[in-house]
């Protein structure tokens, strides 16, 4: 009887397990699309530089630091190297490099290459609220936020890009795809130049004021 009840109870546990495993996987495909240029994530941080998960669209800046978790690739790692964060609206039927996106930051340079790093500012205003103004969250309110490498005399580095994805709800949004980094150690020095009032990235799209 022991060998008998003994098989039963592995095979449930293994079944146990497989659920399990099956949760986990779910969990981790958890967004409704996929988009093959992302590359690492972005963590995000606030003013005291600690990890944020949450906060609020009417904040100004959004964020204080946006850390890459992926190095910036060469040459957008040798002298003068700036990172910009920008947010794109993910729509249904669309590949990702269709979307519309909209600068969140001005492009900051920079001090650690293994992790780029923008910068936010109050003067920038609250620029997810703008962006969920022009374009309202329409799958599942999720937000991809993207960031783009650059370096002097080279256009502005698109090919792959970290990545993490928030969702709006309402006026509080939350991190559904990224993680945490080390928001003090990323550094950062001065910001290169200020994004402009509504000028997106491409593809081209505007942003209605408030």
């Amino acid at each position: 009887m022991f060998p008998m009840r003994f098989g039963r109870f592995c095979a449930a546990l293994s079944g146990f397990i497989l659920f399990l495993s099956g949760c986990t996987a779910q969990g981790a495909n958890a967004l409704p699309y996929s988009d093959s240029n992302a590359k690492g994530f972005i963590g995000l941080c606030d003013k005291a530089g600690q990890p944020i998960s949450h906060g609020n669209v009417n904040d100004s800046p959004f964020a204080w630091q946006a850390v890459s978790s992926a190095p910036a690739p060469a040459p957008y790692n040798g002298a003068g190297r700036t990172a910009t964060l920008y947010a794109y609206q993910p729509r249904k039927g669309q590949q990702a490099d269709q979307w519309p996106g909209y600068q969140m930051t001005a492009s900051a340079n920079y001090a650690d290459p293994a992790h780029p790093t923008a910068v936010g500012a109050a003067e920038d205003g609250a620029q997810l609220k703008e962006f969920v103004h022009g374009f309202p969250p329409a799958w599942d309110g999720l937000v991809e936020l993207r960031m783009y490498m650059g370096v002097p005399r080279q256009p502005l580095y698109r090919d792959s890009y970290p990545a993490t994805d928030i969702r709006v709800k309402g006026d509080v949004w939350s991190l559904v795809r990224g993680g945490t980094v080390s928001c003090v150690s990323a550094g950062s020095t001065d910001q290169s130049s200020s994004p402009p009032a509504a000028s997106p990235a491409v593809p081209t799209a505007t942003v209605t004021p408030w």
